[in-house]
């Protein structure tokens, strides 16, 4: 077996078994903190509705649940499929259900094709995720972004920044990576002692320039 498929064994089975162990792992439902922070970044979008957005490392669902009310479709993803199996629940008991697709991904060996005639993504939120990924995985992670982003569409980055035993990259180079790569351009930042949250584009218009007056 290659020491690419290793890893991504080791990975799958570290958040299967956290997910059998906790539904809600990170209390994701119950702290005010990720309830804070969730609605900072739905705040922070630059658009009020998106018409097809991408979700990978979903989790039990709690951030897919608010943008499914923001989006006309999202393919959220996640590489546990215990955790798959929370979110379509968490889902269907918001009533939401019906415009969001499932799927096991792992990153970035899975990210979707996008075949030429199809929609590319309007909306692509990578929350609490890019830090597992080593610095190779998440380079491609950038090109695969990039390449599948709608025009004016945007892409978000949000992360915790304290140090933790899985982290392999900091959130600091995380969004660096995206800071760095052509085409796209930084239209928010907000930084906080526990959080960065960034949002990038390829139309570098502000939400009043792109609605015409500003």
């Amino acid at each position: 077996m290659k020491p690419s498929a290793d890893k991504d064994d080791q990975r799958a089975s570290y958040f299967e078994q956290l997910y059998r162990d906790d539904s809600d792992p990170w209390l994701v439902r119950q702290r005010w903190y990720e309830e804070r922070k969730r609605a900072i970044l739905l705040a922070s979008l630059p658009q009020r509705r998106f018409r097809h957005a991408y979700e990978p490392g979903c989790g039990n669902g709690e951030l897919t649940v608010e943008l499914a009310r923001r989006c006309n479709h999202v393919l959220a993803a996640d590489l546990s499929a215990q955790a798959l199996q929370l979110a379509r629940q968490r889902l269907l008991d918001a009533g939401c259900g019906d415009h969001v697709s499932l799927a096991q991904h792992r990153l970035p060996q899975d990210w979707p094709r996008i075949l030429p005639g199809e929609d590319k993504f309007d909306l692509i939120v990578l929350s609490e995720i890019a830090y597992y990924l080593s610095p190779e995985e998440l380079g491609r992670v950038v090109e695969h972004s990039i390449a599948s982003l709608a025009p004016g569409g945007s892409i978000v980055l949000c992360h915790w920044r304290a140090p933790f035993a899985q982290r392999i990259v900091s959130t600091v180079r995380v969004h660096a990576a995206f800071q760095d790569a052509p085409g796209l351009h930084r239209v928010l930042r907000h930084e906080e002692t526990d959080f960065l949250l960034g949002i990038w584009s390829n139309d570098a218009r502000s939400v009043a320039q792109r609605e015409g007056f500003a």
